[in-house]
């Protein structure tokens, strides 16, 4: 995936995040509406994170790897982490919001992923 190709995934997962959440306000609830909300911009943080992740500690052989770069990502994953555990224990959102809010950032992975690899094959 492109650098460009990943942040598009985590702009569209927000549009889509944001349209879904106030459809869902008037549908169900506010509660499973912000749920659904928080949750996928989550998703984006953990994606996001991820990210920068693999960039500090993935690189071509022979270039000097930044240690405390990779230690910072590595902690700012595991904290997005522990704010989804305490999240999950604590109940403030219906638990299916949460699922519902991280399915969309898959949703949106395969559908500009299929698009991007198309328009590579074409």
């Amino acid at each position: 995936m492109s650098q460009n190709l990943l942040v598009r995934v985590q702009i569209w997962t927000i549009i889509l995040a944001l349209v879904c959440s106030l459809a869902l306000w008037g549908a169900v609830s506010f509660a499973f509406a912000a749920g659904v909300f928080l949750t996928a911009l989550w998703a984006v943080a953990g994606f996001f994170c991820l990210g920068r992740l693999l960039q500090a500690a993935v690189l071509p052989p022979g270039t000097q790897r930044n240690g405390f770069l990779v230690i910072i990502w590595a902690v700012a994953k595991l904290a997005v982490y522990g704010l989804a555990v305490w999240v999950l224990f604590s109940r403030p959102f219906p638990p299916l919001s949460h699922a519902v809010g991280f399915t969309l950032l898959l949703v949106v992975i395969v559908v500009l992923g299929v698009g991007a690899r198309s328009r590579e094959l074409r």
